[in-house]
């Protein structure tokens, strides 16, 4: 005898609506790394390594991140989101510990190890709460709107990070000021423990036939029961999310393209400190020299928060299928006067590209949250920071030493050929399976909407779950461009 499917459960609303203040609490909190301003030129000045170096480091921090991705977003979607986001915090404070101490190589490598683990923590465990909370709410189609002023929060605490970390640098000393950053984490992990875990299982929510999983990938009756019963092993949370991407067409096409763009996007960004030290500038020169430095790293942090903000005006204004090509289109436009000139005043044109790089994650996750169901929604996000992190993990071994041994002109028009041939191709990928799944999805609703039913009495607000607001139903028809 099969297993029936459970009926939605009933929750309390009000239970959640402080998750999202807590929630900005804790992205803010994560965001001051008062060390970020000084993190690159203490790994070239402090303890001797070349920029080539540095890119090796990073490329082995970004593979730990790409084995340990995928079974952490498990974790998080069979544990609690709340508990994975906590012991990131964890990590990342253990990792700054033994950055801040680190006298040698393998210890610098120990500490990224930490800290990559510390970061797949964080990683779509926080958006697949955001998420989930809203959809308790009746809110999912302001989800652009938290998740954009969240990761804006975040990088907002980087830019007073950014202002204080060189002057912090002169007066403290690269250790003392890392090491700082070590207990703002642990504020973090207490942060997080004050968020309310809002229900993870598909099962527990009303079926919304516009912006719901595809049928092919839904979980049958007997999966459901044996789900809820006893969870799903880690390894098949891993298999099933896999599966999930290459089922979903414009999921598949759209993880690789958000995460090479995010990429090549964000290093201009990255390279900012060696690209001003270039020009003799040191944090530990002077007073002087180290508000000079912070001042000039400032505005890249700036265009990050930029971008998570306007991401979701950007989604309202043009739409999914709109908004990645302007991005995209907007981001290389900037890229070619760094490929062309070196001179400090181009910093201008990382802040310009820093506003593309941002935007890209809260729509992308947008788009993913809407077509994933609960149940695997932190997994699935994690496979999308999978992905940049394989790209980040490639970009820097290449770009990097470019950069180091030639020129960074050089490294920036890289950046540039890879965003117009290979980000161009994948997008023109996610855009027609964008177009063909729509089209199927307004099919399908069109054929349930004609089928005659019997008479039913309306849902009041509170057994829809979405506070008077009006039908998920109609309210996410916004979303099909």
């Amino acid at each position: 005898m099969s297993a029936a499917v459970p009926t939605p459960a009933t929750f309390a609303p009000g239970r959640y609506r402080r998750n999202i203040r807590v929630y900005y609490l804790f992205m803010a909190s994560t965001g001051f790394m008062i060390f970020l301003p000084v993190w690159i030129i203490y790994l070239i000045d402090g303890r001797g390594l070349s920029l080539t170096e540095v890119g090796v480091i990073e490329s082995f921090f970004w593979l730990t991140v790409i084995i340990a991705e995928v079974p952490t977003g498990a974790i998080a979607d069979r544990f609690g989101r709340r508990i994975s986001l906590a012991l990131g915090a964890i990590m990342f404070a253990l990792s700054t510990v033994i950055f801040a101490i680190a006298d040698g190589f393998p210890l610098l490598l120990g500490s990224y190890l930490v800290m990559g683990i510390g970061m797949t923590l964080y990683s779509g465990a926080g958006d697949a709460l955001l998420f989930d909370t809203l959809r308790v709410l009746g809110r999912t189609r302001d989800y652009e709107h938290h998740a954009g002023r969240s990761h804006g929060l975040f990088f907002a605490a980087m830019v007073l990070a950014t202002a204080v970390g060189g002057p912090a640098a002169y007066l403290l000393g690269y250790t003392v000021t890392i090491l700082i950053s070590s207990a703002v984490f642990l504020g973090s992990a207490v942060a997080a423990m004050l968020l309310r875990e809002p229900p993870r299982r598909e099962s527990d929510f009303p079926v919304d036939p516009l912006n719901a999983a595809p049928a092919s990938v839904r979980h049958t009756a007997s999966d459901i029961a044996q789900h809820e019963a006893s969870g799903v092993p880690i390894f098949q949370e891993m298999t099933k999310g896999f599966g999930i991407v290459w089922r979903n067409r414009p999921i598949r096409y759209l993880i690789p393209f958000a995460a090479i763009t995010m990429t090549l996007f964000g290093l201009p960004h990255f390279m900012a400190q060696p690209y001003v030290a270039q020009h003799g500038l040191n944090p530990l020169a002077g007073a002087v020299d180290g508000f000079v430095w912070s001042a000039l790293l400032i505005p890249g942090q700036i265009g990050t928060v930029l971008g998570m903000l306007v991401a979701a005006r950007l989604i309202g204004r043009l739409g999914e299928r709109r908004s990645f090509p302007a991005i995209l289109v907007y981001g290389a436009v900037f890229l070619i006067p760094l490929a062309i000139w070196n001179h400090l005043g181009l910093l201008g044109a990382i802040f310009m590209v820093s506003i593309a790089q941002a935007a890209i994650r809260p729509i992308t996750n947008g788009y993913i949250n809407r077509r994933i169901s609960s149940d695997q929604r932190a997994t699935v996000l994690s496979i999308f920071s999978l992905a940049h992190g394989i790209a980040m993990s490639v970009a820097v071994v290449v770009i990097l030493p470019a950069a180091d041994l030639i020129s960074f002109p050089v490294a920036f028009g890289i950046c540039l050929l890879a965003i117009v041939t290979l980000g161009a191709g994948l997008w023109l990928l996610w855009h027609l399976a964008h177009r063909r799944d729509q089209t199927e999805r307004i099919r399908r609703w069109s054929i349930s909407v004609a089928k005659p039913q019997a008479p039913q009495r309306p849902p009041s607000a509170s057994q829809n779950g979405n506070n008077g607001e009006g039908s998920a139903l109609y309210r996410n028809v916004q979303n099909l461009d």
